[in-house]
């Protein structure tokens, strides 16, 4: 299946994906050419299209799970601080 051997390349390349300490960078035409030279692999354009459509879906899906992972580790309590509540969470260590 063509499909089927478009998703391996993807992922191929995916797994070679470079960061820029934010997020991660686009599989680029450079990178997705010297990948084609490397494995000798002639890409229709329709391969390319694929690929890059996928690059550009994984990197939404990437962004969305980091934005979710930030957003409940800096979720807040909405109960406000109390002496009580205070004590409670840093409890006196002194006997």
């Amino acid at each position: 299946m063509a499909g089927e051997q478009v998703w391996y390349w993807f992922r191929e390349l995916d797994s070679q994906r470079t960061g820029n300490g934010f997020s991660a960078n686009a599989i680029g035409f450079q990178a997705i050419g010297e990948w084609s030279r490397l494995r000798g692999v002639t890409l229709l354009q329709w391969q390319i299209d694929a690929i890059i459509a996928m690059d550009l879906k994984r990197r939404q899906v990437m962004a969305q799970k980091a934005a979710d992972k930030e957003e409940t580790e800096n979720k807040v309590s909405e109960r406000p601080l109390s002496s009580r509540l205070f004590d409670a969470i840093f409890p006196n260590k002194r006997k």
